[in-house]
Formats: structure tokens, sequence, C-alpha cells
């Protein structure tokens, strides 16, 4: 029997057109393990930990529709300007509801598609299957991710991490084929990462930095291709800090010098790739390290000895140079902003490494791909090695999935690992005091002002347990030392002003203290409505009607029936 030979051009154009299923049967098979892994992240309620104020009490996502949507371009959230993101919870809420499942299911199916993109960036960057793959395994089972997915208040990191992994790949893609449409796309996805969260302003280094990945010459060219990104970035950036007023922040930092602050920056950095490899004992929430006599513990002096030191060996390494100053620059840009600016939980925070990350497990599998090329044997060793890793990583985010059940559950944790942050023993007692227990919720809010005496969310929150059992003038004295801690305190100006209208019957200082809190918070409508009832109350319906309209167009229904009653039309002033 004769065969006929087979033309090596057919052969090689059906191996252009023909798709990769054994890799895409492998990318479905760890989309589907992560899914499963995560399957504990679906359980639970809403945490009293911002949950409460971004979803079950804001009005706004529960009133989506074309005219609505500009409201949340104009409008933040817990000092926070994340328009796509609130939008992404109102599309919950139209669906389903105010069920928490449907909440934590979105998160989760946003990290699945986020491990795709991970994928497909490395793709671009490694040029192999193999080391591309494991990246996204690496992704896709972190510990540290296990934050983001199951707290459905850190949805912004995943929205934001995949508009940014959709900027990076397009970007790629831009230089591959040099096509403007994909720049001009990549554009459009960088706005969306930013509307989404605001640390995305970054991305224009990052571009950098792949270029100088890519070996692209550094040209004015080169240059002129960031400035839409430069100067995206600087209009969000400036909106951010406008709304970023933080008026209930009260983790006070007064203690700490510039050189503390710089100190604990390159200690968080060290942690933060030392959590890379070994994410052992990891908590929600982290503290701030405690001075004596003047200094800081002695490891945080030695921080940045170790970066400087890990810096100048980089500088004479004579191979994968290029790749490991591109993975610990891409780490780096993505993770400074969060670790400059010290909010009460946000210190070494692992949510904030849900991005960043991909540059050290860049590194790693570069790393893993070096040497396994070289050695059947080394192959064997490291290949079984890195199973065992991954198989521990699985096993950690299983277990502190479920640790984000409820509050109680989530801050009973967190002070096991850590017994001395004053914050957790707020938010836990923030649950106790959701759950009816009032004594203990005084119990965890007396241990938390022990801890820090200059905690004013602590004052606050114990002031409003007073104000429910009735011991007003303790109440009173709570709230005053609240706002002397931190005059910025809105909700405290306003409690006290609740307390001085229905308890004291002191009318004038119930207004000052309505309008010190909206002069804070222009969107507090809370405070608006309170002033109005103070307002019909002394007879002065104008203003009211002012202030009831005001808080209709914030979102609230709570005026409709006050407005049918008192009011007309909108005065004019109050429909912007």
């Amino acid at each position: 029997m004769k065969y006929k030979a087979d033309s090596p051009v057919n052969k090689n154009k059906a191996r252009k057109g023909s798709f990769n299923y054994p890799v895409l049967l492998i990318i479905c098979g760890i989309v589907l393990f992560t899914g499963l892994l995560y399957r504990n992240s679906l359980k639970g309620e809403f945490l009293s930990y911002d949950d409460t104020e971004n979803v079950v009490n804001n009005p706004v996502i529960q009133q989506l529709s074309l005219e609505t949507l500009p409201h949340f371009f104009y409008t933040s959230n817990l000092y926070m300007y994340t328009p796509v993101t609130f939008i992404s919870y109102a599309f919950d809420y139209k669906m389903n509801g105010l069920n928490p499942f449907y909440f934590k299911l979105t998160n989760l199916l946003l990290h699945l598609v986020n491990i795709i993109l991970v994928y497909l960036f490395s793709m671009q960057i490694l040029r192999k299957q193999n080391p591309a793959i494991l990246l996204a395994l690496l992704f896709a089972v972190h510990p540290v991710n296990v934050d983001s997915i199951s707290w459905i208040s850190s949805r912004s990191n995943l929205l934001s991490a995949l508009f940014f992994l959709l900027t990076l790949i397009l970007y790629l893609v831009y230089l591959q084929k040099s096509k403007t449409a994909f720049l001009l796309l990549s554009i459009i996805t960088f706005v969306l990462s930013l509307l989404s969260k605001s640390s995305g302003v970054m991305l224009p280094f990052t571009l950098l930095f792949i270029d100088f990945l890519q070996k692209r010459k550094f040209t004015f060219r080169l240059i002129l291709e960031k400035a839409p990104y430069l100067f995206i970035s600087l209009l969000v950036g400036l909106l951010t800090i406008y709304f970023r007023t933080d008026s209930g922040n009260t983790q006070t930092m007064a203690e700490y010098t510039l050189s503390d602050h710089i100190l604990m920056i390159c200690f968080s950095i060290m942690v933060y790739i030392f959590r890379a490899i070994s994410p052992v004992h990891l908590s929600e929430v982290y503290a701030y390290p405690v001075k004596a006599g003047g200094f800081l513990p002695f490891w945080y002096y030695l921080a940045p000895v170790a970066i400087i030191c890990a810096g100048l060996a980089i500088y004479r390494l004579k191979t994968l140079k290029r790749e490991l100053v591109f993975g610990i620059c891409f780490f780096l840009i993505n993770i400074i902003l969060t670790q400059v600016i010290f909010l009460e939980d946000g210190f070494m925070a692992n949510r904030y490494a849900y991005l960043p990350y991909i540059g050290l497990y860049f590194i790693l599998v570069k790393v893993y791909d070096f040497y396994t090329i070289r050695s059947h044997k080394v192959k064997m060793y490291l290949s079984s090695s890195v199973l065992l890793l991954l198989l521990v990583f699985a096993f950690l985010s299983y277990q502190r999935s479920m640790v984000w059940t409820n509050t109680l559950t989530l801050f009973d944790h967190v002070i096991r690992q850590s017994p001395d942050i004053a914050f957790a023993y707020d938010n836990r007692g923030i649950a106790k005091y959701n759950g009816n227990d009032l004594n203990g919720a005084l119990v965890d809010y007396d241990q938390a002002i022990k801890l820090n005496p200059k905690y004013a969310g602590a004052f606050y929150n114990r002031g409003i347990v007073f104000y429910a059992v009735q011991e007003y003038e303790k109440a009173r004295i709570d709230y005053t030392k609240a706002i002397e801690l931190n005059p910025g305190f809105a909700s405290s100006y306003a409690a006290r002003g609740i307390l001085e209208m229905d308890v004291f019957k002191n009318d004038s200082l119930a207004l000052m203290d309505y309008n010190k809190a909206i002069g804070i918070n222009p969107a507090f409508g809370l405070a608006y409505y309170n002033r109005g009832i103070l307002e019909l109350r002394m007879n002065d319906v104008s203003n009211a009607c002012k202030d009831f309209w005001r808080v209709k167009n914030l979102g609230y229904s709570k005026a409709d029936d006050l407005i049918s009653h008192y009011c007309t039309s909108p005065p004019s002033g109050t429909t912007d």
C-alpha cells in the first residue's frame, strides 16, 4: 500500500489555525477548582465591616435606572470615588435584592474571570504555556486573595484588577500589532479600572516597565503613548482626594514621625514579599507597631537595610535581571500607594496585594522555569515542591474563607491573632450592638478605648450604646470626646444633634451640630432629614422642605411622606 506524503505547508497551516484544547481544559479545570475552593465564601451574611454602609443601608444602589445612573458618578460612599463598583452592587440588588449570597457570588465570579485574564497576560509576557499556567494557579489559590474574594466591600479590588489586566493585555496587543484601536481600547479599560478603584493610577508607570521587559527603546514616542494614561490618572487622583475626606477615619497617626512612616513602609514591603512565599498567620487586620521609648520595634530598622541589600544583589545579577526588575517594580508600583496612606485597617492589609502580587508570581515562575529547563532532576524536585506549595496555599485559602462568615467570626479571629488591635474590638462591638448584645458591645468599646485612648470611633460607638440604654449624659460626653479627637467626624456631630434635639430639647445646639455635619459631608442624607425635622419644629417650613428635597435627591425615600404633606415643588437649588 502506498501513502501520500503530507504537505508541510498544509501541516503548518493546520497548526496555526488549531486551538489548544488541552490548555483550554487546564484553564477550565483551574477555574472550576478555584470555584469549589472558595465555595465557603458564598455562605454567611453582610458584615458590619463596611458592607452595611456600602450595600445594606445604601439607598442609591436600590434605584438603578437610566435616570439615576449619572448619580453614581458625582457622589461618593464611605469617602471613596468608586462609581463602577457601586453600579455593580446596584445590578446585584436589582437582580436578587439584599441577598448576600449573590453579592458574594459576583465577587467569586470576578476572581474567576481574573484568573483567565492573568493567564492571558502571562502568556503575552512569558510566551510559554506551562509557566503561564503556573502563574495563573498561584494567583488563583494564594491565601492573601481570600479577603478580596470573601469580603463584599472589597469588590473594588476585583473590578479594578479586572480592567487593569484588560488594559495591560490590550496594550501588549497594541505593541504586537501596532494598531491604534487597541491603544484606545486600553485607555477605555483603564478609565473603568480607575472608576472601580483609584489605586490603578499607577498603571502608566507599570506600562513603562512592560516596555522595559519588552526591550523597547526609550524614546519620545514611548513617553507620548503614556500621556493619556497620565492625564486620566491625574484627573481621577484629584477626584479621589476631593472625596477622600475620611471624616470617619479614627486611626490616629500623630505618634509616628516622618522617619517612622518611612521605616513602616519599608517593613510592610518586606512583610508582603515574605508572605508571597509563606502566607502563614494571616489576619484580616494587622496592628500598627507600638513605640517603646520613642523607638519602633527592632525589625523595622532592619527593613530598609534588607531592601538596599536586595537591590544591590539584583544589580549584580547577570541572569534574569530584566525579569527580576520587572517583577519587583510591578509589585512595588502597584502596592506603594496603599502603604503611604495609613488607614486604621490598612497597615499591611492582605487585600492590597491582590493585583501587585502578580509581579512576585512572575519572578517565582521565571526562576522555576530557568532552573527546570536545565536539569531533569532539578525539575523533578522543584515541580514536587511547587505542587506541595500550591496544595498548602489551597488549604489555607479554604480555611480562611470560613472566617468571613459573619462579623463576629471575623473579628474573633482577628483578636485571637492579634489581641491588641483596638479596631478589631470596635468592629466586634458594632456586631454585638447589631445583635442586641449591648453589654457585650460596651465591653468591646471599653477595651478599644483602653488600647487606644485617642480612638474617636470607639467613643462615638460607645455613645450610641449609651443612647440606646438611655444614659444620655454619658452619650453626650462620648460624642463630644469623639469630636475633640476628630473634628471632621460628621457622624458624631449628627448623633449629638439628635441627642440635643430629642432629649435635651436644645434646638439651637442641635441646629449647629447638623450644620456642622452637613458642612463636613454635603451628601449626609440623615443629617438633612433630622435638620428638616428640627426646622419644622421651629416653624421654618421653607428650609425644612429644602432639606427634605435634598434627602430625596440623595436617593433616600425617608422624607417622601413629609414632602407630600408639607411641601409642593422642589425649591430652586435642591434638584442638582
